[in-house]
C-alpha cells in the first residue's frame, strides 16, 4: 500500500476536444443532428461539453452524466446498463439514488492501457447504442495518443 503523493494522468484539453469533435462528427454522418458531447478527466470532472446547434440542453446533461458514469465506474454504461436488463431490468437502488449517475449506454472511459485518463459521453442518437458508438469514433480520432 503506498501513501503519500500520487501520480495520475489525466486527458488534456486538446485531446478532448478533438475526441468531442470527432464523436459528434460521427453523429452528423449518421444523420444525428441533435446530438451533445461531454469528456471528462479520469475523475467525472468536464472538461468539453459542446453540442450540435439543433441539440436541446438536456443532451448537454445525459452526455455530461453518461461520461461522469463511465469515469467512476470505469466501464461502459452499456455495460452497467447490459447487468441490469439481465437483472429483470430493476437497477440496484443503491446506484440509482448517486447523484450524476446515468446507466444508460453511450459512456464509455477513455484509456492508456489499463489507466483511465478520462472519459466520453454521446446523447442524442436514436438508441443508446449508436450514442456508444459515437462515442467509440471519438476515441478512435485520439487512439494515437494514447498509447
Amino acid at each position: 500500500m503506498s501513501g503519500g503523493i500520487l501520480t495520475q494522468r489525466n486527458i488534456g484539453i486538446e485531446l478532448a476536444l478533438t475526441a468531442a469533435k470527432a464523436a459528434l462528427d460521427a453523429a452528423r454522418a449518421r444523420g444525428y443532428y441533435r446530438t451533445g458531447v461531454a469528456v471528462t478527466n479520469r475523475a467525472g470532472q468536464i472538461v468539453v461539453l459542446i453540442r450540435s446547434d439543433e441539440a436541446g440542453p438536456h443532451l448537454l446533461d445525459s452526455a455530461r452524466r453518461k461520461a461522469y458514469t463511465a469515469a467512476s465506474m470505469n466501464a461502459r454504461t452499456s455495460a452497467a446498463s447490459k447487468a441490469i436488463d439481465e437483472r429483470t431490468g430493476e437497477p440496484d437502488p443503491h446506484l440509482i439514488h448517486l447523484n450524476d449517475v446515468l446507466l444508460v449506454g453511450g459512456g464509455v472511459p477513455i484509456r492508456i492501457g489499463d489507466e483511465i485518463i478520462g472519459a466520453i459521453g454521446v446523447a442524442g442518437s436514436p438508441g443508446s447504442i449508436h450514442d456508444e458508438e459515437c462515442a467509440d469514433a471519438g476515441i478512435a480520432q485520439i487512439e494515437r495518443s494514447l498509447r
